[in-house]
């Protein structure tokens, strides 16, 4: 086994639920291999097991059967897990703590000694473009500016992996366009990066290799340029503050909610160009 990266062999996760507790398996049969010095995105749909995959390679979850490494050592074990950095899809942040007390908070978690921690914050404050925000209560920021918090802790301790669970969710075009960019000169500079997407096109930009998971299992995986495309439909994420603005609109689809202002939907590919018609004659678009 390479001692770099990260890797899930047979790996099986279930969760017992409903009055009756039945066990509900989440993942099963998960064999990945994320190389060091790679990039490789996770995708599926909702529900398709992604979360549980990247917090059992977090070591936050043990798995059942099967075994998780992070660098040829179990993920369960805290000398593993120092080597990387997570942001997760919902992140638990201390409302009534300031940014800067924060991600010290979170710094010194991670074993980081002062005077190293404020240098490194500042440091990725302003690359994040939160400088201006250190002093600010964490439950007063934006959606999109917990997220760029969260890219900054998860890169506190400068770690040789990051896990990354839908890191463009509630970003504007902007901060899309910024954290790829930085996602990619991080791949330049040598990080394994593990990250899970909706959006297909932000794998295409980042990934050496993608893993396509579907019901808890891995249904196939390898470089995107070998990967069959027969188009059967399309997942759409939009933005509104309600779904009431949507439906009037898209008419009757089943809207998922991913974030306070981010939803999604499926259309079989012969309804696009109707949907895009309509998006395009409304007043809102």
């Amino acid at each position: 086994m390479n001692n770099a990266g990260l890797e899930w062999n047979n790996v099986a996760y279930s969760v017992r639920q409903g009055f009756w507790m039945t066990s509900k398996m989440l993942v099963q049969n998960i064999s990945i291999r994320v190389p060091g010095n790679s990039v490789v995105g996770l995708i599926g749909p909702n529900g398709a097991g992604k979360t549980t995959t990247i917090k059992l390679a977090a070591g936050l979850i043990q798995p059942e059967s099967g075994n998780v490494y992070i660098n040829s050592i179990p993920a369960s074990e805290a000398r593993a897990r120092a080597a990387i950095g997570l942001l997760t899809e919902a992140q638990y942040v201390y409302p009534y703590l300031k940014l800067s007390e924060w991600l010290t908070m979170m710094a010194g978690l991670s074993g980081m000694k002062n005077p190293q921690i404020d240098q490194r914050i500042n440091e990725l404050l302003d690359q994040v473009e939160l400088k201006d925000r250190a002093n600010q209560m964490m439950k007063s920021l934006s959606k999109g500016q917990l997220q760029r918090a969260g890219i900054a802790q998860a890169l506190l301790h400068n770690p040789d992996i990051l896990i990354l669970d839908e890191p463009m969710s509630g970003l504007d075009p902007y901060w899309r366009y910024k954290i790829t960019q930085m996602i990619l000169d991080l791949k330049v500079s040598g990080k394994t990066i593990l990250f899970s997407s909706h959006i297909l096109a932000d794998v295409e930009k980042l990934c050496d290799e993608i893993v396509l998971i579907k019901s808890g299992q891995v249904i196939w995986s390898g470089s995107l340029t070998k990967m069959p495309r027969r188009i059967k439909g399309y997942e759409v994420i939009c933005r509104a503050k309600n779904a009431g603005d949507l439906l009037p609109i898209l008419g009757e689809v089943d809207l998922q909610r991913l974030s306070e202002t981010e939803w999604s939907f499926t259309i079989g590919a012969d309804h696009k160009q109707s949907i895009m018609e309509k998006i395009a004659a409304s007043p809102a678009s």
